[in-house]
């Protein structure tokens, strides 16, 4: 697995789109704002349906189509202290991972959260993003991990 910690945020990787991101089906975001579960905010919802974005949900989990993250990162919705998972296939049951992936929490380039591996290959997950103090970043694809790395500083101390 190939990990790190960036100079940037979850926003920044996105606007950069197709210069950066792997072809995806599905993103997740577990962790909007700094809010776990966001799907169960009623005020997330509405600010979901005013800009006209098309959310599914699953255990606090907003799923998005990736045109429809494009559109998030456009109107300002991933403002800081964001997760997010990009992954291969679309799953109407995504489960998230269970830990947290945020700068705040650890940086990743010291070490990822245990069982880590192992959940983004069971959940097809491409990419894992953090953001915080630093981006933490984690995927299995060496390529994609210089593409980031390449963009972005390594987040200093």
């Amino acid at each position: 697995m190939h990990h790190g910690r960036l100079d940037a945020s979850v926003a920044d990787v996105v606007d950069l789109g197709l210069d950066v991101l792997p072809h995806y089906e599905q993103a997740a975001i577990p962790m909007l704002d700094g809010a776990e579960r966001p799907a169960e905010w009623p005020e997330v919802k509405r600010r979901f349906r005013s800009e006209g974005i098309r959310v599914a949900t699953h255990r606090g989990s907003l799923l998005l189509e990736p045109g429809e993250l494009d559109r998030c990162a456009s109107v300002g919705l991933l403002a800081g202290n964001d997760e997010l998972f990009l992954c291969s296939e679309w799953n109407d049951e995504f489960e998230p991972f269970p830990g947290r992936v945020g700068g705040e929490a650890q940086g990743f380039d010291e070490g990822t959260p245990l069982g880590l591996e192992e959940w983004m290959i069971h959940a097809g997950c491409l990419l894992a993003l953090g953001d915080g103090v630093g981006l933490n970043f984690a995927t299995l694809d060496a390529t994609l991990a210089e593409r980031l790395r390449a963009r972005f500083p390594a987040a200093k101390d």
